[in-house]
């Protein structure tokens, strides 16, 4: 069993900031890399070395979809049994392995073979860490943390992207070898502060080791005292639940859908992610030099600096969403933004079929317009929900398994299109952009008539959206610091 910290201090804010920052550093790898290649796709040092046409190109980008794929078989599994911080040590652990032969690659098929355990490193850390953090979280600011969480990766990718615009000029290799390098940065210092945190609280209560769990809420949410209403509310609701679900006859996959409301919140989960997908980010975030090729944007160095411009305005996106994420609720916010990318998709569609060759300084800006528009609102709303949302709507006996197995389905769509994208723009050029408005379409209808709104609720309420009950017995649970027992109501 991998070992429990014992606390390196009482202060509840040391104690989140070890949790969210060992978290943030293992989850910049997913960051760090798409930025990377989507930068290295445009280096000359790259593309020659590995004699790369726009088949290969896909394929590079893409493989890491296919590790990720492959993760997801046994991400849930290790969480649940040996911990979230395992979980978290599981994937450092294949990023560095990953990273070195990826950098020390000598032909395509090494390269493609470090891309693929990259992607399993991915989707175990995307079942482990955020996780970990939103059961480690106050719940006022568990919307927060979580979005933030994914926030940062737009932080790294931006320091990735100034590092690119530095290097694009030398003829080397070591151009993108150093780059690919800087992977191992993130997973490193993750590990390093790795034992110094403790284990999610309902995972505790999930092992019988209730002593602990009671003494870690007591210290993260109640000042260290036990008897605080907060932790004496979420300790009898958590152990209430928990003894519920354990109850099931399913213990295993089959819990993400049986019973029947169990089947309605993973189909959430999974519409989500495969949304995530094909809702168009990946067009322009992995393949942006295609995409402003077809706009008429052909110089490489602008084309980086461009790239560096939508990363900082991404990561302001992401922040902002993160926070306002508990006022507009999490519904509102991917149906509101979803509809407006739908429009800008289509707006991209039409100038690129008029404009397209070039030649027009006009269309071309107002291509790069768009594309930050695009990005940015996808960043506002999409980015923390797509982590938020399956957190707070999976119960914990489905919450890593429910989580990996979405990733495995957002991580084999995205596999087709990022393999497909830049064969399709040069293929079918503004009627893909097209297609994808019309996805845009069909996904604002499930939003608004499928998915379900969970601002301001507990993790353990969310349970009343679907089974029209709350399983756990005596305990009322209030907003932010307003929560007492049942028993104290009475009283």
């Amino acid at each position: 069993m991998f070992p429990t910290s014992r606390f390196v201090s009482n202060n509840h804010l040391v104690i989140m900031f070890l949790v969210f920052a060992t978290a943030v550093f293992n989850g910049c790898t997913q960051g760090y890399d798409q930025s990377m290649m989507n930068n290295l796709n445009l280096y000359d040092t790259y593309v020659n070395y590995f004699n790369l046409d726009d088949n290969l190109l896909g394929l590079n980008v893409a493989l890491i979809n296919a590790g990720s794929v492959f993760g997801g078989l046994f991400a849930g599994q290790v969480c649940d049994r040996w911990g979230r911080r395992a979980g978290i040590a599981l994937a450092a652990a294949l990023t560095l392995v990953g990273v070195i032969i990826q950098a020390a690659a000598v032909h395509e098929s090494m390269f493609c073979i470090g891309r693929f355990l990259l992607g399993a490193s991915i989707t175990v850390n995307g079942a482990a860490a955020p996780t970990w953090v939103m059961e480690m979280a106050h719940p006022k600011y568990r919307g927060i943390l979580g979005g933030m969480y994914m926030a940062i990766w737009y932080f790294i990718a931006t320091i990735v992207s100034g590092i690119s615009i530095g290097t694009y000029f030398y003829e080397t290799t070591w151009t993108w070898r150093g780059l690919a390098i800087g992977q191992l940065v993130p997973s490193l210092l993750a590990l390093s502060l790795l034992p110094l945190a403790p284990e999610s609280p309902r995972w505790l209560i999930c092992q019988d080791r209730h002593e602990e769990a009671l003494a870690l809420l007591a210290t993260l949410h109640g000042g260290g005292n036990p008897e605080h209403p907060l932790v004496q509310a979420e300790y009898h609701e958590i152990t209430s639940v928990l003894s519920y679900e354990k109850s099931l006859p399913a213990q295993s996959f089959k819990t993400l859908i049986s019973p029947s409301t169990n089947l309605r919140r993973f189909l959430i989960v999974i519409v989500l992610n495969i949304s995530a997908q094909v809702i168009g980010s990946n067009i322009i975030s992995s393949f942006i030099g295609v995409v402003l090729e077809s706009a008429g944007i052909t110089d490489t160095h602008q084309q980086l600096l461009i790239n560096l411009g939508m990363n900082i305005f991404n990561f302001a996106c992401a922040v902002a969403g993160s926070f306002a994420m508990e006022k507009l609720g999490r519904k509102g916010m991917l149906f509101g933004t979803t509809c407006f990318m739908t429009l800008l998709l289509v707006l991209m569609a039409v100038l690129s079929a008029l404009f397209g060759g070039g030649g027009n300084v006009s269309a071309s800006n107002g291509m790069v317009a768009i594309i930050y528009l695009f990005l940015g609102a996808y960043s506002f709303a999409w980015t923390p929900l797509t982590f938020v949302y399956p957190i707070e709507i999976l119960n914990y006996t489905q919450r890593t398994k429910g989580l990996a197995v979405g990733q495995m389905a957002c991580y084999a769509f995205g596999f087709v299109n990022q393999y497909t994208t830049p064969i399709a723009i040069d293929s079918i050029g503004w009627r893909y952009y097209a297609i994808n408005a019309a996805w845009d379409v069909v996904i604002c209808i499930i939003i608004w008539f499928f998915f379900v709104e969970t601002k301001g609720l507990a993790l353990e309420e969310v349970d009343e959206l679907f089974d029209g009950t709350i399983h756990a017995e005596g305990v009322f649970v209030g907003r932010g610091d307003n929560v007492t027992t049942k028993a104290d109501e009475a009283a």
